[in-house]
């Protein structure tokens, strides 16, 4: 689906797409054995890098452009979390679905993502939605992170 995106979100939702293209089609050629096995990741099988994708902390995104575009402000505990237990807990709400269905639900959390930056205006730039940082700011950051990029490269390491 063609977006579009003020100037200054434009690189940020290309490269997010970008990474979760590229994790999507890495995903979907590995063969079901691929899954079970030990990920770079101590304690984790490589499903459990995928299911980190699809929940955990990471939809922290979504929550604050959603709050952005809806002019609502998000309570102080929204960014006091425990990353690690969200991560966890993401990962073990997960671990016994298809690997088909965490695939779905990252694609469709990043349709959603896509969606939510191609809402955002110059102005929104500026906004706080009750954050410690600006909009800019925090998008900049998840640019630079490449989330889905540094799992995807985890689980090629572990082929």
């Amino acid at each position: 689906m063609q977006r579009n995106f003020a100037a200054w979100v434009e690189p940020i939702a290309r490269t997010l797409a970008e990474d979760n293209r590229e994790l999507m089609e890495f995903a979907r050629a590995q063969q079901s054995e691929f899954w079970e096995r030990p990920s770079v990741v101590e304690g984790w099988a490589n499903r459990d890098i995928l299911a980190h994708v699809g929940g955990g902390n990471d939809q922290l995104v979504q929550i604050v452009l959603r709050a952005v575009i809806s002019h609502k402000p998000l309570g102080p505990e929204t960014f006091d979390i425990d990353t690690d237990a969200a991560n966890a807990h993401g990962v073990e709400e997960r671990r016994a679905w298809p690997i088909e269905r965490v695939i779905a639900e990252i694609e469709e959390g990043e349709e959603e993502t896509q969606y939510l930056l191609s809402q955002l205006t110059d102005a929104d730039r500026d906004a706080r939605a009750g954050s410690p940082a600006t909009l800019g700011d925090f998008l900049r950051v998840v640019h630079e992170e490449r989330h889905d990029h540094l799992h995807l490269e985890q689980l090629r390491a572990s082929r």
